[in-house]
């Protein structure tokens, strides 16, 4: 589908803004999502505040991950996830072109199936907010949709974990679980640029090795190499691996 109309929604917001803003916030701003950021941010007076409230967050994650990619957006120069526009997309939203997506983009064919049981799940847990307990397992049913989803975007784990406001050992754990629950993905766009493909290799290769696989053995060998986070990212490439 073309998607320069968005594209165009996404610079103009960016523009009025006036200042990079985390991916989330801008996804949040362009549904007319309210938000304790947005409100701290005094973007609710905006006029392209809401402009995108026609469609829901998975498209504008869709369209906001294919500008980046295309060099219409850019992220400041830090870790963090903030974006601004690029010279390229200021120049596209005076003369807009045309900006195909692909559809089928939203998610892999090997996750589908996963992904609809999680929201199957979540369609069974009844909205009944005097139930904690559910209510909180429907909530992290919701956050392990989006984690399978940036990561079939290829979106740095760190930067998700930052959008959403938990801490990476955090996502460590979910992702560990939807492995061990039959998810297949393959995160070495990340493990590669924050360890290295040899230095990956070379961690599993050493987990392969185990007669019992042992965490505590694998910190002992290399904990004074690579972080305890560093040598988890290894163990579950390790593990999807061994599903294959």
């Amino acid at each position: 589908m073309d998607a320069k109309e968005s594209l165009v929604k996404i610079i103009k917001a960016l523009l009025e803004i006036g200042q990079s803003v985390p991916r989330q916030i801008l996804i949040d701003y362009l549904a007319g999502k309210e938000s304790r950021e947005i409100e701290d941010l005094g973007l609710y007076d905006n006029e392209t505040y809401g402009i995108g409230d026609a469609h829901d967050e998975d498209y504008w994650t869709t369209i906001i991950d294919k500008a980046f990619e295309c060099g219409f957006l850019k992220r400041k120069p830090s870790k963090s996830d903030k974006l601004t526009a690029s010279k390229e997309g200021k120049k596209f939203a005076k003369k807009p072109t045309p900006f195909m997506i692909d559809e089928e983009e939203e998610a892999t064919d090997e996750n589908i199936s996963h992904l609809q049981d999680l929201e199957d799940l979540i369609i069974q847990i009844p909205n009944n907010e005097t139930d904690s307990s559910e209510q909180k397992a429907s909530a992290k049913t919701k956050q392990q949709i989006k984690l399978i989803h940036a990561i079939d975007r290829k979106i740095a784990l760190d930067d998700f974990a930052e959008s959403e406001s938990i801490s990476f050992d955090e996502v460590l754990e979910e992702l560990e679980k939807l492995i061990r629950q039959g998810l297949n993905v393959d995160i070495t766009y990340f493990t590669n640029e924050v360890l290295g493909e040899e230095c990956v290799q070379e961690l599993v290769d050493f987990m392969n090795g185990m007669k019992k696989f042992s965490m505590e053995k694998v910190i002992s060998e290399y904990g004074d190499v690579y972080s305890e986070e560093e040598l988890r990212l290894a163990y579950i490439v390790y593990l999807i691996q061994q599903k294959k």
